[in-house]
Parts: structure tokens; C-alpha cells; sequence
């Protein structure tokens, strides 16, 4: 559990709006006096300061060149919205909207956070303990016997052990509440929907409007949107990335690129033309390089390294 409450909504914006000004290099000596005393005004606002320039590092780990993708890439639309209206204010370019894609506010809002290519293991209570996966944000609310999770982004492993006086483990992702009493399952939160795997225990998935579904060990259930909630066999080998592994089973060539470029800042580019191609198997999750060009012997298939942060997939010539 982190020593300090995650800051307020309101002042989350206002230190974004602050630190991307200052970053942007257009703020004059006026605005870094007035960022001072906006920073010795309020020990939260100085809480949400130190959170950004924590997690700024990866914002500085992303090269200009590719600050034009990441502004073409979709986005959340809330979130883009609301980051539109900060970069407007603060007068921040394409490069900051860049840094917010691979530092995004969620980490600052965040009781517990991971960055890109990051994952750790927390016992945030008696009875409950989460693991995160690369690039993930949740938000806490333990007060009481209450035990609820806020997932902000990314992906968690939770196991869960029911305890004397305390309430059902709640996993509220933004698009359905999971509860659970004694359960090992994983959900993974995207801008379009959620997935939750079911490994040991049960338990129950709440949507606004719908009936309640329950799931058991072995079971995955996929959901978002209006839509319904599709139900699958859950693949124990989804939890490898606990211990950096992927696990590859008649995968596409493009899906695994995406699920190592999850694991890196930068991007991996694959040509269309081998984008279709299956392979299986277990690699590395933390280099995407290594991992590729171990199919190069098996997949017609050339994967070179234009500079670090950017990988390239084509067709083997000749």
C-alpha cells in the first residue's frame, strides 16, 4: 500500500497543465514563479509534482520522431478529450501529446502504478494480493472492511482470500464490477472493453442493465460497450508474463508483435504481408528484438532494428 493518498481529480489537471507548460519550453519566468506558489500552496499539490516527475522518465524516453504516432494512434476517448483540453491550455505540441501516450495521467491518479516494461507484486491487504503488468494504474479503497479496486488501465492479477468482517474483493474496471470472495483471476482493461480470467475460486461480473454473470475456474469472460458478455475457455498461459514469458499458441505474427510492443517504449512495425503469418511457442516478454528474430528461422520473416525504439518486420528476400 502506498504512504500517500493518490491526489485529487482537480489537481491531477492542474499539475499536468503546470508540468507540460514548463516542459514545452514556452513558459516565461513569470509562469515558473506562479508554478511555484502554486506548488507551496497545498502539500497535495507538491504530492501530484513529485508524481509526475517520477513517472516523467518514461515521457523522456520517448524520441521526437515518433511523437507523430502517438498522435495519430486512437485513444481512450475521454481521456483524449480531457488531455486536448489540458495540452490547449498549456500550450503543449505534438511531443507532449507523445510523453502523455507512454506517461499517461492514470499513473498520476494512481495509488499503484507500473511503467512500460515494469510488473510488480503487492499484498495490498489481509487476504489480497495484485500483481501488475507493464503500464498499468489502479486506485485503492480499503477503508473499513471494504476491499475495492479501481483498475485505471492495463492488466492485474488478483488473488483473493475471504477474511472475517471484511466485504468481497470489488474490481471495478470502467466497464463492469468484478466481485470475488476467494478467487485467482486477471483482468485486463482497454479503451473498447474488458477480459477477465477466472484460475481458481468464482466469481461474479456486474454491468449496469444486464443480469448478473458469474464465472468459475477455467472460464474467461470478454465485455464492453453495450454489448453482451462473450464467454470462453480461460488459458492459464496468459499469466506468464508474471514471470516475463510469453506464451504463443497459433498466434498471428501481428498480435504478437503488439503484445511485446505492450512490454516497450517505442514501436514494432510489421508489414502487411507477413502480418497473417501463425507461429507458437514461449519467448522472452521483456525483448521484443530477441524474440522475433527467433522466428527468423522458422517464418520468412527479416526483423531489423532501426534504432531502439523501433523494430521492423518484413519478408524475407530472396
Amino acid at each position: 500500500m502506498t504512504s500517500a493518498a493518490a491526489p485529487a481529480d482537480a489537481v491531477v489537471r492542474q499539475a499536468i497543465a503546470w508540468w507540460v507548460r514548463l516542459q514545452s519550453g514556452l513558459a516565461d519566468g513569470g509562469e515558473r514563479e506562479a508554478c511555484h506558489a502554486w506548488l507551496a500552496q497545498d502539500p497535495a499539490h507538491r504530492e501530484a509534482w513529485a508524481r509526475l516527475e517520477s513517472i516523467g522518465r518514461d515521457a523522456r524516453r520517448v524520441p521526437a520522431a515518433l511523437a507523430h504516432a502517438a498522435l495519430e494512434s486512437p485513444a481512450m476517448p475521454g481521456r483524449r478529450a480531457v488531455l486536448r483540453n489540458v495540452l490547449t491550455l498549456a500550450g503543449v505540441g505534438v511531443a507532449g501529446w507523445a510523453g502523455y501516450r507512454h506517461a499517461p495521467w492514470q499513473r498520476l491518479a494512481a495509488d499503484l502504478s507500473t511503467g512500460i516494461g515494469e510488473r510488480r507484486a503487492v499484498a495490498v491487504a489481509d487476504g489480497l494480493r495484485i500483481t501488475l503488468n507493464s503500464d498499468s494504474a489502479l486506485r485503492l479503497r480499503l477503508q473499513g472492511s471494504a476491499r475495492g479496486i479501481h483498475l485505471l488501465r492495463g492488466e492485474i492479477l488478483v488473488s483473493a482470500q475471504p477474511r472475517p468482517g471484511a466485504a468481497p474483493v470489488r474490481v471495478d474496471t470502467g466497464h463492469g464490477v468484478v466481485l470475488a470472495g476467494s478467487a485467482r483471476f486477471d483482468v485486463r482493461r482497454t479503451p473498447q472493453g474488458a477480459r477477465l480470467g477466472v484460475y481458481e475460486g468464482s466469481v461474479a461480473l456486474l454491468r449496469d442493465g444486464q443480469a448478473t454473470q458469474a464465472a468459475g475456474a477455467g472460464e474467461r469472460l470478454s465485455y464492453g460497450g453495450l454489448d453482451g458478455v462473450e464467454r470462453q475457455v480461460a488459458d492459464p498461459d496468459r499469466l506468464a508474463w508474471i514471470d516475463g514469458l510469453v506464451v504463443a499458441k497459433d498466434w498471428r505474427l501481428d498480435h504478437f508483435a503488439d503484445h511485446l510492443a505492450r512490454q516497450r517504449v517505442g514501436v514494432i512495425r510489421v508489414d502487411p504481408a507477413v502480418a497473417g503469418l501463425r507461429l507458437s511457442g514461449v519467448f522472452p516478454l521483456d525483448d521484443a528484438e530477441r524474440a522475433l528474430k527467433a522466428l527468423e528461422p522458422a517464418l520468412p520473416i527479416t526483423v531489423t532494428r532501426h534504432t531502439r525504439y523501433w523494430l521492423q518486420v518484413d519478408p524475407r528476400m530472396g
